[in-house]
């Protein structure tokens, strides 16, 4: 991933004059904070053995739900996101909950509480978007700290190292490696495998809503239909690319971001070279498919 990161660097700094300056590279930083923060939930929910297809739609539910209560005056800035918040956990404790019921794989439960979510999103708005934010609010996604580093940044970092500490060094951590690698042998170890996974879902959620919360403080505005929706895929390949394992079980958490940053480099230095928005997508869709060549071909080789 370092290495498929700097390769991007040197190209596009070729390819484009502008692409290799402070504020240039400071841009691709900023702008894929909450991508970051998101695809943590991403891979701590693959790692699981899961997969949350749906989390676009939470992040939109929640984004909206924060934008509206704040714009319109109903609820201060810290309630509306701590609400924001609390309603994306429970809607990630929701999709836990369903696949334990329902016995099912979380991709086609997600799916189907995609659509759910979508509907929520668009009642809470109404097809409105929602601007007029106050600036303690958009402090969060545009704010710098000592008018240098920016805020959103340092949450970033937290959020990830926390996370990582959480997943690498706790016995929680093992477990979900463990219910995500042979659940019936983590079952027959004593743990709740059930329980473990709704967790995951439901730290998942916290780390969507707070996701929404700096998309949303960053762009200035939130509306059902773009803030959010889609990120779960660049979430996924991201994963897929930094070699988390679709069965689950495996996966680093520093190359997931690292994968971020490689998607996040490729999107702004295709935009510096005059290739709009329509070729970004062909070449995430040919990265996912190759890093899934790869992962399988790595799997057949252990």
């Amino acid at each position: 991933m370092p290495i498929l990161l700097l390769l991007l660097i040197i190209v596009f700094s070729v390819l484009s004059e502008h692409f290799l300056t402070a504020v240039n590279l400071t841009n691709i930083l900023v702008q894929n904070v909450h991508i970051a923060v998101c695809a943590c939930a991403v891979a701590m929910i693959m790692i699981s053995g899961g997969t949350d297809l749906s989390i676009g739609y939470q992040m939109s539910v929640t984004a909206v739900l924060m934008a509206k209560t704040i714009s319109e005056g109903t609820l201060s800035v810290p309630v509306a996101i701590l609400l924001g918040i609390l309603l994306c956990m429970v809607l990630g404790t929701f999709n836990g909950l369903m696949g334990q019921v329902l016995k099912s794989h979380t991709m086609i439960i997600t799916l189907g509480t995609m659509a759910i979510f979508q509907g929520i999103s668009y009642l809470i708005s109404q097809s409105k978007s929602y601007r007029n934010l106050p600036d303690s609010f958009m402090y969060l996604g545009q704010g710098r700290l000592f008018d240098t580093i920016p805020v959103n940044v340092i949450i970033m970092v937290v959020i990830v190292v926390i996370t990582a500490v959480v997943m690498g060094k706790t016995s929680i951590g093992r477990k979900i490696y463990a219910c995500g690698d042979n659940p019936e042998a983590a079952r027959l170890a004593g743990l709740n495998v059930s329980r473990i996974k709704i967790l995951v879902f439901t730290f998942g959620g916290l780390l969507v809503g707070i996701s929404a919360l700096l998309l949303a403080a960053r762009s200035g505005f939130a509306d059902s239909g773009t803030s959010g929706p889609g990120i779960e895929f660049t979430g996924i390949t991201a994963c897929v690319l930094a070699g988390v394992a679709l069965k689950g079980g495996e996966g680093k958490l520093w190359k997931v971001i690292v994968a971020v940053y490689v998607l996040g480099v490729l999107s702004n230095g295709m935009q510096l070279i005059r290739l709009g928005t329509y070729p970004q997508y062909i070449a995430k869709g040919l990265i996912m498919l190759v890093s899934l060549y790869l992962s399988n071909r790595n799997a057949k080789t252990a």
